[in-house]
């Protein structure tokens, strides 16, 4: 059964919580049985009865010190009977409905030999079945790997359409300080293959889920599904463009400002898995469609590098963040809203307009400037949802 837990702490606060009562529902069913167990061998009622007797019967023949030790004896049962001695229960930290600080990493300390912490980002909408997956499995795998971490769910709650690379550049902003690089994470792709290691970045951005590994996509540029990248560096390129609403595209144009700053992508090698057994992919197109609508100029302004918009000019409000445990997996939740510049981007909403400009009024456009991929379907991607 899964378990979600809500926690309204400070982000950065770990501690183990207790429910209702001192004693959880296990400790008491456990504690229920030694307690009537041991209440058999409290003294019966007739036994003080007869004790009282035979108080009485030493007053009447007068002998002082038997009384003495009779009224002693008395007042050891009364007090034993009427004040039985305390039982402090420690907190069940390993109860599945408490915070379990013991799977958390980072500031808990629990894998010290890692100097660095990850936050992992997770751009999110409607994908509430692939999180129940996907959460506890890349904690599991992040853990055994002893990476800390933790994990930022960047859910979008506005009517906008969806724009992942805006959810990016909010989670990069709302991270902890004290995670010094980032995994730009999709929710649908589980690694399977122990050798894809979640080191620190030392020398460039790392894409984990490489053309070769991955599930679908294949072409030489390409860098979505798992990048690894320092804060320094995301902060150098200016994050990624806003301008990308609905699907595709935001992780090539990313791409070239990786390029134009001189930074070299690494990946993984050596791997004794490829891109049938690298990665579990969790998405299903039949049941979650992407959104593929290119509306008013959306074609041709997102088809060039944008120099105009990033993460100095991300717009959003965080409408609130919830603290949550997914079958042990620690995990905040950024329910954010983001905000559309529709002189900009018109395209952010095409309910009204759901045309684009004719490719005989198009600008004509620097080469250099262009960054769609030119590609061989049948080479580059693999028609798996």
């Amino acid at each position: 059964m899964t378990l979600i837990e809500y926690r309204q702490d400070e982000s950065h606060v770990r501690k183990c919580v207790r429910h209702g009562s001192s004693i959880s529902k296990a400790q008491s069913s456990k504690l229920l049985p030694s307690l009537s167990n041991s209440s058999k061998n409290i003294p019966q009622p007739s036994i003080l009865s007869k004790m009282t007797s035979a108080l009485s019967a030493m007053l009447r023949a007068r002998k002082s010190a038997p009384l003495l030790w009779g009224i002693v004896i008395c007042l050891v049962f009364f007090f034993t009977i009427n004040f039985p001695s305390p039982t402090t229960a420690p907190c069940d930290c390993n109860n599945e409905n408490s915070y379990n600080d013991h799977t958390t990493s980072g500031s808990s300390g629990l894998f010290p030999s890692d100097k660095h912490k990850m936050a992992l980002l997770i751009p999110f909408r409607d994908r509430f079945e692939e999180l129940m997956e996907f959460a506890p499995h890349i904690h599991a795998f992040l853990n055994s790997q002893k990476k800390n971490h933790h994990i930022y769910v960047i859910n979008q709650v506005d009517n906008l359409r969806f724009n992942r690379a805006s959810l990016l550049n909010v989670g990069f902003l709302e991270s902890a300080v004290d995670c010094d690089y980032i995994a730009m994470h999709d929710v649908d792709l589980l690694p399977m293959n122990q050798a894809l290691i979640y080191d620190f970045p030392h020398d460039g951005p790392f894409h984990v889920a490489a053309p070769h590994l991955h599930p679908r996509y294949h072409y030489p540029t390409f860098i979505g599904g798992v990048l690894l990248v320092k804060r320094e560096d995301f902060r150098l390129v200016d994050g990624l463009s806003n301008k990308y609403w609905g699907w595709g595209l935001e992780d090539d144009e990313f791409f070239a400002r990786l390029k134009e700053a001189n930074l070299q992508v690494h990946r993984p090698g050596n791997l004794t898995t490829g891109n049938k057994d690298t990665f579990k992919h969790i998405h299903d197109r039949r049941v979650r469609r992407r959104d593929m609508i290119k509306c008013y100029n959306q074609q041709e302004v997102t088809r060039r590098r944008d120099r105009e918009t990033g993460l100095s000019t991300t717009q959003y409000h965080v409408q609130s963040i919830k603290e949550m445990s997914i079958q042990g997996a620690p995990v905040t939740v950024l329910n954010v809203i983001l905000e559309c510049d529709r002189n900009l981007t018109p395209w952010c909403d095409c309910t009204e307009n759901v045309g684009n400009v004719p490719r005989s009024q198009r600008k004509s456009e620097k080469s250099e400037d262009v960054i769609v991929p030119k590609l061989n379907r049948k080479t580059h991607i693999t028609q798996d949802g």
